[in-house]
């Protein structure tokens, strides 16, 4: 199966989920925690979610410290409960499909649990480049896609001492039926 973003968007299968009301930051934790993720997109079983990318900027109250991001994939759950339940709203705005991942922010999480980490970055503790502190993180999906196969989660930590950072933020998703992937 080649994967199609083009396609799957103009069929209505590829989400968004971002700060709605374009300044509903979130802020991160003070020190990291197994049990609370920053961000988490849990996927059902039955649906395969393939993370498409997420952007990250440090905005409002500076971090009070280096700021650390962690960014993990997980073959269950991520969310155990709380948080907040975020907008996901289609990229076929309209005639577009309704996701069936959710998206939340500071959720708590069965501790002792971890999937396998894709990346992470450590940025200065500012919100402003001007000092050239990067304040930004881009991921975008690389040239081998992954397949959260539900029951799965994307889960993002971050974090800094003192003062939890706090983000401009938006993440993005393709969504197919599990039964449409080819055997493995």
């Amino acid at each position: 199966m080649a994967l199609d973003l083009n396609d799957l968007s103009r069929k209505g299968k590829v989400f968004f989920a971002a700060d709605a009301d374009l300044d509903d930051r979130v802020t991160g934790q003070t020190s990291f925690a197994d049990t609370t993720p920053t961000f988490v997109l849990d996927v059902p079983a039955g649906t395969t979610a393939i993370p498409v990318e997420m952007t990250l900027t440090q905005d409002g109250t500076v971090a009070g410290a280096t700021v650390t991001v962690l960014m993990e994939i997980d073959n269950e759950a991520g969310r155990v409960s709380g948080g907040t339940s975020e907008t996901v709203l289609c990229a076929r705005t309209v005639g577009g499909g309704t996701a069936l991942s959710t998206f939340y922010s500071n959720p708590t999480r069965t501790a002792g649990k971890y999937g396998a980490r894709i990346d992470s970055w450590v940025l200065g503790q500012d919100v402003a480049p001007a000092e050239g502190a990067p304040n930004k993180v881009k991921w975008q999906m690389g040239p081998a896609p992954i397949y959260l196969v539900g029951p799965s989660s994307w889960l993002v930590y971050t974090f800094a001492g003192t003062t939890g950072p706090t983000w401009d933020w938006n993440f993005a998703w393709a969504e197919i039926d599990s039964d449409e992937l080819p055997a493995a």
